[in-house]
């Protein structure tokens, strides 16, 4: 079984291209088993693209969560299936794909394959919640393809990091709104420091694609930033975020194609 790392802002994942898979492979437990970090090859999340039945559809994806469970979408990895595909020679440099959200599109950039964008859709501003914390008590949902909870702090140092000593208020968060947990603070109009605690993982990661742009959808609707800011997640690889009159969110930025594996099955 023939298996690519690629990493993007910090997230790493292995990708399969499952075109010939017949019949369907027990993807939960390839995942399980090849995402562990000490004995499997190590990744946030283990994707599959398989055949779509759609003329305009270069194929469709589905993706699992380190510990086997299925999420609509992920941004980063989005980003890495694209320049994935199209390297690999299984989609142009512009297309699109289907994840469980919805419809996904990728521009590879002609002149480095591995600058990648990828159209996430319209956000969801879902609702505003009210919850004391060290960060303040106005928390909002939105779902940027997977639902987000955001809370704008006003002081950066209170940016949590992973295995944080507020880990358990956030997992309690993460819980009781079945979301991933983000605490963001604007530095100006163009730069946002952000982290997210992801679902799937339960912990504080080193980037976040739709976590990116929950917390810039947010912030744009504010009016606190610019339609176009930069996003600097724990691992400190930025992220270019935009927002269009839509209100359609792109994520754009480098991703890296790490090592061709092959693993016994």
């Amino acid at each position: 079984m023939r298996l690519v790392k690629y990493c993007a802002n910090g997230n790493d994942f292995l990708l399969y291209n499952a075109f010939a898979d017949t019949p369907k492979a027990d993807y939960r437990q390839y995942a399980q088993k090849w995402c562990a970090r000490h004995s499997g090859i190590g990744a946030d999340g283990f994707v599959v693209l398989t055949p779509s039945q759609k003329e305009h559809i270069a194929y469709e994806w589905i993706f699992l969560n380190a510990d086997g469970s299925i999420a609509e979408m992920c941004g980063n990895a989005s980003r890495c299936v694209g320049s994935f595909a199209y390297v690999e020679g299984i989609a142009p440099k512009e297309h699109t794909f289907l994840s469980l959200a919805g419809e996904i599109g990728i521009v590879v950039d002609s002149q480095n394959p591995l600058l990648v964008e990828s159209m996430l859709g319209e956000y969801a501003f879902i609702q505003q919640v009210q919850e004391s914390s060290l960060w303040g008590e106005k928390w909002y949902l939105l779902d940027t393809g997977v639902p987000h909870l955001v809370c704008l702090t006003d002081t950066q140092s209170h940016i949590p990091e992973s295995n944080s000593p507020h880990n358990a208020f956030l997992r309690g968060l993460r819980q009781k709104y079945n979301a991933n947990v983000n605490i963001a603070y604007i530095q100006d109009r163009k730069h946002i420091v952000y982290a997210t605690y992801e679902r799937g993982v339960e912990d504080i990661t080193l980037a976040c694609g739709t976590g990116a742009a929950a917390v810039m959808a947010l912030a744009y609707r504010f009016g606190l930033v610019d339609s176009q800011t930069t996003i600097t997640p724990p691992s400190k690889e930025l992220l270019e975020v935009r927002i269009d009159s839509r209100n359609v969110v792109y994520l754009k930025g480098a991703v890296q194609r790490i090592a061709v594996c092959e693993v016994e099955v």
